[in-house]
């Protein structure tokens, strides 16, 4: 039988749209996914997600711990340190303190493979994979520098090298996953479950543009958001029928830092009636 493997790409405050969609398939499966699954990868939000259920944790408890800490996750920086240039819009201090309570130890006490997406600024490489071949490295420093987001949170810093969101180069990590089992030579029978957690939604930008432009468009349109290219190959890779892409249709894209009641509750109901309508679908594909 193949074993389970879960992968969830990044999206901020929209990572508790997949989590709604796992607390209901783990109701129906009876199961904890951290239970069901050998291997996990995260890119930002994902890597949030990832990373606790790496730990252990259910669905239902990671879902709790996003919807009571969105808000305080999201809290900006007083007006007069955003008056400077280079001032991010969040201060990280509460994500960073949350990482550290739940996230205990170093990788190299996560007994399951888990792979979490950097972006090295400077150093011999810009893309960069954090997993269990960096035993020494913290689990909360590995998660924080992926969700380190350009103008939302600040770089993360560490000798010598700065340290930003892995959604810069693989927002969507199920590529990572896939080809860092097969380099550690996993010899178990797997499928991937991987989450979209932006969703499909339409790019209606058109024409020439600025330089400033040009770069609001790269980073709302494909940086943040979840391209097809790497789900493509993982799915050339490992088979068609062995890998289950979790990604609802929305008309307008979602900002990534609205954490009010009304967006939040909108989100979470998009992913409950999506899994209503591949319910069957995912439950069978995880169970066979």
């Amino acid at each position: 039988m193949a074993k389970l493997a879960i992968s969830i790409s990044g999206g901020g405050a929209l990572g508790i749209g997949p989590l709604q969609f796992m607390c209901r398939l783990e109701s129906d499966l009876g199961k904890k996914l951290t239970d069901q699954s050998v291997a996990f990868a995260g890119t930002s939000t994902g890597a949030i997600i990832a990373a606790c259920l790496a730990e252990g944790m259910s669905a239902h408890d990671i879902f709790n711990l996003y919807k009571n800490n969105l808000k305080k996750i999201f809290t900006k920086y007083p007006w007069y340190k955003r008056i400077e240039p280079k001032c991010p819009t969040y201060d990280n201090s509460t994500l960073k303190d949350l990482l550290k309570k739940n996230l205990d130890g170093n990788i190299m006490n996560w007994k399951k493979p888990i792979f979490i997406p950097t972006t090295a600024m400077n150093g011999k490489s810009r893309e960069k994979v954090w997993d269990l071949g960096d035993p020494k490295v913290e689990k909360w420093f590995a998660v924080l520098t992926s969700a380190a987001a350009p103008r939302y949170f600040d770089v993360i810093d560490r000798d010598g090298i700065s340290y930003c969101d892995g959604g810069m180069w693989a927002n969507d990590p199920v590529s990572c996953l896939q080809s860092g089992l097969k380099n550690m030579c996993f010899n178990k029978k797997y499928k991937i479950l991987t989450f979209a957690t932006c969703m499909m939604t339409p790019n209606t930008s058109r024409g020439n543009k600025t330089a400033l432009g040009w770069g609001e468009y790269i980073l709302e349109d494909w940086v943040a958001t979840t391209g097809n290219a790497n789900f493509f190959e993982a799915r050339a890779n490992v088979g068609y029928n062995n890998i289950f892409r979790a990604s609802p249709e929305h008309p307008t894209k979602i900002k990534m830092d609205k954490t009010d009641d009304k967006t939040i509750n909108h989100i979470i109901e998009v992913w409950d009636k999506y899994y209503d309508s591949v319910r069957d679908q995912v439950v069978k594909f995880v169970k066979e």
